[in-house]
């Protein structure tokens, strides 16, 4: 029976790994996600988990 439930639940959890690693993208640039107001930043093309959001390199 605990077989069946986690086979029932593992493509979430490999989708969920997939997304994670998508907005880590930032990070691995070396930048950050940071509000859209801040200003003196350079904008790098990867994706924040806000929409509000945008990756600002450090």
């Amino acid at each position: 029976m605990r077989a069946v439930s986690f086979l029932h639940f593992f493509p979430f959890l490999l989708t969920g790994r997939k997304r994670n690693s998508k907005f880590r993208q930032c990070e691995k640039m070396g930048g950050i996600c940071k509000s859209q107001k801040t200003h003196g930043c350079s904008i790098l093309p990867a994706e924040c988990k806000s929409r509000y959001k945008h990756c600002c390199r450090l």
